[in-house]
């Protein structure tokens, strides 16, 4: 019992710091550089995290799908995945370096885009000793090395807005993120670190993890891509306001499905049959209670949360509020759907739900370009979010209501 609520705690509380963290350091930078050279800063972030997603063939998560015991070679053939993965990103964002420093006037400049390729290169001499852990739930690894990552960043952030004092200070930050999750790996690590690259292991991650690279292109295209559509056509401020918001109402969505990796992915792993769709209804009503909870509380407090935090021109009206929160909320419910789909071997599901989100942008670029207000892209984002929802319990129905199936 008591090891079970100790899981589930560690659980909460790593996706919990990590998050928290990010919106303290975005709080830290809106203070002291302000709203235009915070869109900077989350336009650079997020194409750290476009190539990041587009090179995820989800190591980690085979880790966490494969049945069967995960023996040293193993061990070492995926930390050779994880080797290639983090030089792939790194190539990507020094080939992304000069158009994206061009595409969008008045952002960082090329050798500032070209430095973040450090961040997913040291990430990839990481030591997976940890996540072997987190596979068999067993969280303190875990806590140890992702929270001391999230304490070095916030560390890191005073000093790097005092050296670099704009934009540029994010990617000191980002990599002493990684150079900490990386050495507290090593440090915690049973055993040494070896990497090898097998043709048939990198074969196996990448059958498992192609279609989640495809899903990870599309959750860049939900997730963040409202905000380079509002960099291209509105100013800098607004990407900050309109950033931040969205930020905040994504914080849910992001816990919930890290925690759901740590705690819910391991569960369904070892079911089928009558106790699958038990357990994965169960935790979609959860779900969907929270969902709507978070929706109602954002609506009412984001406002009010965001002046008081980053400062009153941050501060969106509560329009705006409630359809970021209902935006938020259909990813919420979403969740337990991936997990449901990945932990059986589904990895196509999540991405087939998310082109339905994707597609959400077509209007988005078309309401931006109009000139409409930040309202209307939030609006495309609610119905693609809705869309996508509908979408991911219809590929689940066979799990989920198998009577419907004996039904003419």
């Amino acid at each position: 019992m008591r090891r079970g609520l100790a899981t589930a705690l560690a659980g909460w509380t790593v996706p919990l710091a990590a998050e928290g963290a990010a919106l303290a350091r975005s709080v830290l930078i809106a203070r002291a550089l302000g709203a235009e050279e915070l869109g900077r800063t989350m336009v650079l972030a997020l194409v750290l995290r476009l190539a990041e997603m587009l090179a995820d063939a989800g190591v980690e998560r085979f880790l966490m799908a494969r049945s069967g015991e995960i023996g040293a070679a193993l061990l070492a053939a995926l930390h050779g995945a994880a080797l290639l993965r983090g030089v792939v990103t790194a190539a990507m964002l020094l080939t992304l370096a000069l158009p994206a420093a061009a595409l969008l006037p008045g952002a960082a400049g090329g050798a500032t885009h070209a430095t973040l390729a450090l961040v997913p290169l040291v990430r990839g001499f990481v030591h997976l000793g940890y996540r072997l852990e987190e596979r068999e739930r067993r969280l303190g690894p875990l806590v140890v090395v992702e929270g001391g990552a999230v304490l070095a960043m916030l560390a890191a952030v005073p000093l790097a807005l005092a050296m670099a004092g704009d934009h540029r200070a994010i990617v000191a930050i980002l990599l002493a993120q990684a150079l900490a999750q990386v050495g507290l790996s090593h440090v915690l690590a049973r055993t040494a670190w070896r990497a090898v690259f097998d043709r048939a292991v990198l074969a196996e991650v990448l059958g498992f993890g192609g279609p989640l690279i495809l899903n990870a292109a599309l959750m860049f295209l939900t997730f963040q891509a409202d905000r380079l559509v509002v960099a291209g056509w509105y100013g800098w401020a607004e990407v900050a306001l309109y950033g931040v918001t969205f930020q905040l109402a994504m914080l849910p969505a992001q816990i919930t499905g890290r925690a759901a990796g740590s705690l819910l992915a391991p569960r369904l792993r070892g079911l089928a049959g009558t106790a699958l769709g038990a357990a994965a209804r169960a935790a979609l009503a959860a779900h969907l209670a929270g969902a709507l909870a978070f929706a109602l509380a954002f609506s009412a407090l984001a406002p009010v949360v965001i002046g008081l935090a980053w400062g009153q021109a941050f501060r969106p009206d509560a329009a705006l509020a409630l359809l970021l929160g209902l935006a938020a909320a259909g990813r919420i419910l979403r969740t337990p759907l991936s997990q449901l789909a990945v932990a059986h071997g589904r990895t196509g599901d999540p991405a087939r739900a998310n082109l339905w989100r994707a597609a959400a942008l077509v209007p988005a670029c078309v309401s931006a370009a109009l000139g409409l207000p930040l309202h209307a892209i939030a609006t495309t984002a609610v119905l693609g979010e809705a869309a996508a929802t509908a979408a991911a319990l219809w590929l689940a129905r066979d799990i989920l209501f198998p009577r419907l199936r004996t039904l003419p």
